[in-house]
């Protein structure tokens, strides 16, 4: 660059010019490495945030697994309780069927007066625990469907 002097000389100002163009090329070169640095800053917060929901889509898979496999096994339950119940049933007819000479188990037409009695009461109090075990199975079994709904509906609609 030229410049004129006080004197009216002019001058030639290189070195200032290589300074400036020094500047120049190491503040490109910043710049060019804040870009690079940037730009690998947002691939990984890309990276991460894929990563997170993955995670969490994992973390749904898991739970929602999770209430079904509850839900099946308290299912089962009930299955094997009715089963339970239907053998009980079957087994006790079919001991009055093979033996009918037991005292506890006599014919429905050859009962005595007392023996009727003491059957009735029977025939109540076991009717009173298969109530209790159709309650209970009934209960258990609108529990888990409770439960199973309210995880649904906590996926379905995710706290605020």
């Amino acid at each position: 660059m030229l410049c004129s002097d006080a004197r009216g000389y002019v001058k030639n100002e290189q070195p200032e010019l290589n300074q400036t163009s020094e500047d120049d090329l190491s503040t490109a070169q910043l710049l060019e490495a804040l870009c690079h640095s940037q730009t690998r800053a947002r691939k990984a917060e890309m990276a991460a945030q894929k990563a997170y929901d993955e995670k969490e889509h994992i973390v749904k898979l898991l739970f929602r697994q999770a209430s079904h496999l509850f839900a099946y096994k308290q299912w089962l339950l009930m299955l094997q309780l009715e089963n339970l119940f239907v053998q009980l049933k079957i087994k006790e007819h079919q001991i009055s069927k093979v033996i009918p000479v037991l005292p506890w188990i006599a014919p429905k037409g050859k009962l005595c007066s007392e023996d009727k009695i003491a059957r009735r009461g029977r025939k109540k109090h076991k009717c009173q625990l298969c109530k209790y075990g159709v309650a209970l199975s009934l209960g258990l079994g609108v529990a888990g469907v409770g439960l199973l709904f309210g995880w649904t509906l906590g996926w379905l609609f995710p706290a605020l």
